[in-house]
């Protein structure tokens, strides 16, 4: 071990973690500078001996062969096509991914996803690929393939905004679902009334439904012998739900309650989402109606399109042609059927523990705060709970009375006769707190004085006088203590 002047620069000579003597050219000016450099060195190999760091690692694969074999050993079978795509998009085939592991830094990984931002990916897609490096790396730690420390553990995550979901109120659920197609309608029903997946709905099988009993079993989504939620759980049948799975069954010629036109399972490719942005535009339930003129469009001419809140006929301002109006469905997913069963449930008034049960959710929390949302309609009934008149009040042995004189506000408006802030002084000695806390226990006895109406409070053994119970009340007697 040592230093070594060569060619205008300091060369570090040590023994790493591993037993080996390594060199290292440094960019010290000085010779100081290069002994506390090389102090770094060896005390890192140091740690790295008794196993508080880990140790160098020798690996030659790059980021993409690490990729390659997670995706092939060690990722769920259920995420296989999509983790394949997301990497195959944004690691496997940019720079990045040609890098040795020792050279992914976080600085590198932040560089990646910063470009991904600036080209347009949601915060929550940046992050979804974030998660999966981190995940890769620390299956491939566990496998050895890597001895060194997570890079992607000091990226930080992006924030995510709160989107606003759109769903049914329950007198849309029967006219959506009378303008779904035939083939369908089935499916989108138990959707609404069970809160299933579409991976659970496509895997049902007929003998996981017990109508005797009203009850569904869901033990699996699609050909995989497990839930999201890896647990099986038995949920109950709705009597408006009884004739769609009673005519979904004596219409499939498999053992699956929902099969495709073929009788064979649906896949993950099957696409309700399509069937319902149709049945929302055909039940009206749209944000407005987009209008084109398809004369103007062909010829490549601007303000070819214009929007309105109906579908009335209108004519282009250009060449005077009928427009052609185009319905704008609601942006609802065909997952959101799920957060409108938990809507629902909520707004019927079904207490939180038992939507947390029909949904399978392990916190309550992801019910109330992903699943379940309040429309404004929801609020507005709590607001007008509040009492339409109020008069001027007086805290008067623990109730609230109507101070006698009061002006009424009109109906509708509230009238408080505001009291002057108390200018009281706290005790300032040991008695006088022990006297106060007596006070707001309960356990002290006091007297009205019968003029005003204010209370009067004995006062650490001295004589009878007034004390604010607060800051927003101060005596106001004009006649004294009773002594």
């Amino acid at each position: 071990m040592g230093i070594l002047f060569r060619d205008g620069r300091y060369i570090l000579r040590w023994t790493d973690g591993k037993g080996r003597r390594r060199f290292r050219a440094s960019k010290a000016e000085t010779k100081t500078e290069a002994k506390r450099l090389l102090r770094e060195l060896e005390r890192q190999a140091e740690r790295q001996r008794f196993g508080i760091d880990p140790l160098p690692s020798d690996t030659t694969m790059t980021l993409a062969e690490v990729c390659q074999w997670w995706l092939d050993h060690r990722c769920p079978k259920a995420s296989v096509e999509t983790e394949r795509l997301r990497l195959g998009r944004h690691v496997l085939t940019r720079p990045i991914g040609r890098l040795s592991l020792p050279r992914v830094t976080s600085e590198r990984v932040e560089a990646l996803l910063v470009d991904l931002e600036k080209a347009g990916a949601s915060p929550a897609s940046v992050n979804k690929l974030r998660s999966v490096l981190h995940t890769v790396f620390s299956r491939a730690r566990k496998a050895q393939l890597w001895v060194g420390n997570n890079p992607i553990a000091d990226v930080a995550t992006r924030r995510v905004p709160k989107r606003a979901y759109v769903t049914l109120c329950a007198d849309e659920v029967p006219t959506l679902l009378s303008h779904v197609d035939e083939e369908w309608r089935n499916l989108f029903a138990a959707a609404l009334y069970t809160g299933l997946r579409k991976g659970e709905l496509c895997g049902l099988l007929k003998t996981d439904v017990d109508f005797p009993n009203r009850t569904l079993t869901v033990a699996r989504s699609y050909d995989r012998n497990t839930t999201k939620g890896g647990h099986v759980d038995a949920i109950p049948i709705a009597e408006a739900l009884v004739p769609y799975l009673e005519d979904a069954i004596a219409r499939s010629p498999s053992a699956w309650v929902f099969p495709g036109t073929d009788g064979s399972m649906r896949t993950e490719q099957s696409d309700p989402q399509k069937v319902l942005r149709t049945a929302l535009a055909r039940a009206g339930m749209v944000e407005g109606y987009e209008h084109v003129c398809r004369r103007c469009k062909a010829r490549g001419r601007s303000g070819h399109t214009t929007r309105h809140p109906d579908s009335a006929l209108r004519r282009c301002g250009q060449c005077g042609m009928k427009l052609w109006p185009r319905a704008l469905p609601r942006r609802m997913r065909f997952h959101d059927l799920r957060h409108a069963t938990a809507t629902l449930l909520l707004r019927a008034g079904v207490d939180p523990h038992r939507v947390q049960r029909i949904l399978r959710h392990t916190d309550i929390r992801v019910t109330l705060g992903t699943y379940g949302h309040l429309q404004v309609e929801d609020l507005r009934d709590a607001v007008n709970r509040i009492a339409p008149q109020t008069r001027g009040l007086e805290l008067d042995s623990g109730e609230m009375e109507p101070k006698s004189g009061a002006n009424l506000a009109p109906h509708g408006e509230f009238s408080v006769q505001a009291t002057k802030p108390a200018t009281a002084r706290a005790p300032a000695d040991l008695e006088n707190l022990r006297e106060i806390r007596a006070l707001q226990s309960g356990r002290s006895r006091f007297r009205t004085c019968d003029p005003c109406r204010v209370k009067q409070y004995p006062y650490a053994g001295r004589p009878w006088r007034f004390m604010a119970l607060s800051r927003f009340e101060s005596p106001r007697c004009a006649v004294g203590p009773a002594l």
